[in-house]
């Protein structure tokens, strides 16, 4: 939903709602005016959607608001990984998606991210909402890369079942294909992995 006011987030919640999502989709504030904001020429602001979200909190609980985030937007992965850590701070869920340029909009030259940055945010969404890492696990290359502070064998571990390359936000979600062409990679994997998928996206991530 886009921002509404209190009172509106009270009537939805009495109507039924159990959760609710405000879309970032930027992990800056600079970057959402550029890409959804201020620079667009619309009523889109940060502080407008952030203060949404924590209205939402507290009218919905923790654990029960959502907002999405968009990786390829020229973010760094530390300032993703920095993101994914204060929302969940706040009891905010981080779904992620990877930037697809679509033919005719402003952006359908920007690149998607590569597949390598991708998969190390998947991995640090997963294990900050598990609780596996803190930040001073996560560390940083002087290009911004991510690396975690665990031994590989116990990262192996962790992301055997594949559960991190999945989709991720909502509860339920698997909407398939959303930001990936069906004969390329899987950003988003809509389904189970399989034993050599799991591996195959662990290895991409550079990590293991």
């Amino acid at each position: 939903i886009h921002p509404v006011s209190k009172q509106e987030m009270q009537r939805i919640k009495d109507a039924g709602t159990t959760d609710i999502g405000v879309a970032l989709d930027a992990c800056t504030p600079e970057l959402f005016e550029r890409v959804k904001g201020a620079d667009r020429g619309v009523n889109y602001r940060w502080e407008s959607h952030r203060s949404a979200l924590v209205d939402a909190l507290g009218i919905f609980g923790h654990n029960h608001v959502t907002t999405h985030l968009i990786i390829g937007l020229g973010e760094t992965e530390r300032e993703a990984a920095d993101f994914i850590f204060e929302m969940n701070d706040l009891g905010i869920g981080v779904g992620l998606f990877a930037f697809t340029p679509i033919r005719g909009t402003s952006l359908e030259d920007w690149p998607p991210p590569s597949i390598e940055t991708y998969r190390r945010v998947q991995v640090v969404r997963y294990l900050v909402q598990r609780d596996a890492v803190t930040r001073d696990m996560v560390r940083y290359e002087e290009n911004g890369r991510i690396s975690i502070d665990l031994e590989q064998s116990q990262l192996r571990e962790l992301l055997a079942s594949g559960t991190a390359f999945r989709v991720s936000g909502c509860r339920g979600c698997n909407r398939p294909y959303y930001n990936e062409r069906p004969s390329g990679t899987l950003y988003n994997y809509h389904r189970p992995l399989s034993e050599d998928e799991s591996k195959a996206a662990s290895e991409e991530t550079g990590l293991v």
